[in-house]
């Protein structure tokens, strides 16, 4: 039997294939990769994991509702004898034990807060602290995924971008290609031949450029959506997928969804619970002790003939008298933080409106661009299929046929920009106020 092996650069180039090149390729639209995103996406994570914590947070804060119960004991065992010594009146010594062989003692006690405004009103900013914890991953959730979503279509616009560079290309090299012969035959210059060879060679670094760019966007998609790296990606989705609908008009109510002025006015009604609070200081607070008490000595553990029990209920009032301004200065402290949240609540709705406005002359504008784009395209490409004609005859220069080309290029990278453009408007509209799912 003869084995044969292979030689070593073969298998040098098999691990490399393995390496990088996967066998198998992610195909991935726009609702899969979001869904992606959400599911693996590590700050997503860690923000759900705040979440638990804010919950966790406000069942400690409910616990100071119920009662506290605690059980201790213990059991001596005495290895010596302690005595007491008494000189009695004839002169004579009286020695009496002091210890025991063996103690037991053991008690349970119960505490109960029966009355204490301060308590509730904690509970309540807790629970408003948790509510804001959700408010805050689901505006984290907005943001990435609108992050994501523009990601994905500059990724899409960059591919388009490559097919319309590598066809004006491809028509560079076919008009270098149609002057050599030309110039075989003697019709053309020297000059126009050396035009068409550098008109040619300048198409090849926008189109390195745009594919490097390409690369470098689906790297990014990955590293969002906490995808290997060397796993491979296609993106199934088109620019022009999405409809245009007519102009359209957003207002003042649309902002109501939006989690960031969620949270903002749960901030205002925490500072006011705050505010609450500090002023309750001065109430009374009740509690109610009852406790139970065993202790037992013996010397041969016959703890029943020597043993205390005791059984107690306490009443407990507490009620502050002076705190040295403190709780004054708490309050107020409290009412400017009120007014900053309430100013700042203001601030970012006319913000986020401002926003709101500028996306949406973005989308208007974006429609009108797109059927602009398309019309000169149309009168791009009759012009460019008379040019290839009159370049077979030889009666077009090539300084014509190149500035024929790059307007056809330059249309199309238009309307691929004013899709994107669109896309874009219509993300930040969606994200602003709070509707991207």
């Amino acid at each position: 039997m003869t084995y044969q092996f292979r030689p070593l650069p073969f298998w040098v180039f098999c691990v490399i294939v393995w390496m990088f090149f996967p066998l198998h390729s992610q195909e991935m639209d726009l609702q899969s990769y979001i869904e992606l995103v959400k599911k693996d996406n590590i700050d997503l994570k860690q923000s759900a994991k705040q979440v638990l914590i804010a919950k966790e947070e406000t069942k400690m804060a409910k616990s100071a509702l119920l009662p506290e119960v605690s059980v201790n004991g213990f059991y001596q065992r005495d290895f010596n004898r302690n005595f007491l010594f008494i000189n009695d009146f004839d002169g004579s010594i009286t020695r009496l034990r002091t210890n025991f062989n063996n103690s037991v003692s053991a008690n349970a006690a119960l505490n109960q807060t029966l009355f204490d405004p301060a308590i509730f009103s904690a509970a309540k900013i807790t629970k408003l602290a948790e509510e804001i914890s959700g408010l805050h991953d689901e505006h984290l959730q907005n943001e990435l995924t609108a992050q994501a979503s523009a990601l994905y279509w500059q990724a899409i616009f960059t591919r388009a971008s490559v097919a319309i560079l590598v066809e004006n290309s491809s028509l560079a090299k076919a008009q270098l290609a149609q002057i050599k012969k030309l110039h075989g035959k003697g019709t053309v210059s020297d000059l126009q031949l050396q035009q068409a060879e550098v008109f040619y060679k300048k198409t090849l670094p926008p189109l390195k450029n745009a594919k490097n760019q390409f690369g470098k966007l689906k790297n990014d998609l990955k590293v969002l959506a906490n995808i290997p790296i060397t796993e491979r990606i296609v993106l199934t989705d088109d620019l022009e997928t999405i409809s245009l609908n007519n102009v359209i008009y957003t207002d003042e109510g649309d902002l109501e969804g939006q989690p960031r002025l969620k949270t903002l006015k749960k901030e205002v009604e925490i500072a006011k619970r705050q505010i609450s609070l500090h002023k309750k200081f001065w109430y009374p607070k009740l509690n109610l002790t009852a406790a139970y008490n065993y202790d037992a000595q013996a010397n041969d553990f016959n703890f029943s003939a020597n043993e205390n029990k005791l059984f107690l209920v306490q009443l407990g009032v507490n009620m502050p008298i002076f705190s040295g301004g403190s709780n004054r200065a708490k309050i107020a402290k409290a009412s400017i933080e009120r007014e900053t949240a309430e100013l700042d609540l203001v601030k970012t709705k006319q913000h986020l409106l401002n926003e709101l406005r500028t996306a949406e002359s973005n989308y208007n504008t974006a429609i009108a661009h797109i059927e602009t784009y398309r019309e000169t395209i149309l009168l791009n490409e009759s012009e460019m299929e008379i040019f290839k004609k009159q370049l077979n005859l030889g009666i077009v220069t090539t300084v014509e046929f190149k500035e024929s080309r790059l307007q056809l290029m330059q249309s199309r990278l238009g309307l691929l920009n004013s899709y994107l453009d669109l896309h874009i408007a219509h993300l930040q509209m969606l994200r602003i106020t709070g509707r991207i799912h």
